[in-house]
């Protein structure tokens, strides 16, 4: 009877296979860094293609980038100050923002 009752509670118990000790606003970092990465890869191929030859949707694309790039790294610092999850990933998220934000300063200084 008493190993019922104990088989029965770990038939209940629910698994996570995800860490849950991860901070909201390192995940938001990290997609955000991600997105504004693709927006710039996604417009220096668009200029490749082209030869040079682009739109102003291009230009806007970048600064979009360059927009998302600082929202992500300020929410990178909010997740510094938080005590939920590790400093790694929210080190890595201020680093991906940090990267992403420089790609378009760069290619705003070679235009000018």
């Amino acid at each position: 009877m008493n190993q019922r009752k104990s088989m029965s509670r770990r038939r209940r118990k629910r698994y996570y296979f995800s860490d849950s000790s991860i901070a909201l606003d390192t995940i938001i970092a990290f997609a955000m860094g991600g997105l504004a990465l693709a927006a710039e890869i996604g417009s220096v191929i668009s200029s490749i293609a082209t030869a040079g030859h682009v739109s102003g949707i291009v230009g806007l694309l970048l600064f979009i980038a360059l927009i998302l790039s600082v929202v992500g790294f300020l929410f990178s610092r909010f997740a510094l100050k938080s005590e939920k999850g590790s400093l790694g990933g929210k080190r890595a998220s201020s680093i991906l923002n940090i990267f992403t934000a420089l790609i378009p300063m760069v290619f705003l200084l070679m235009s000018v």
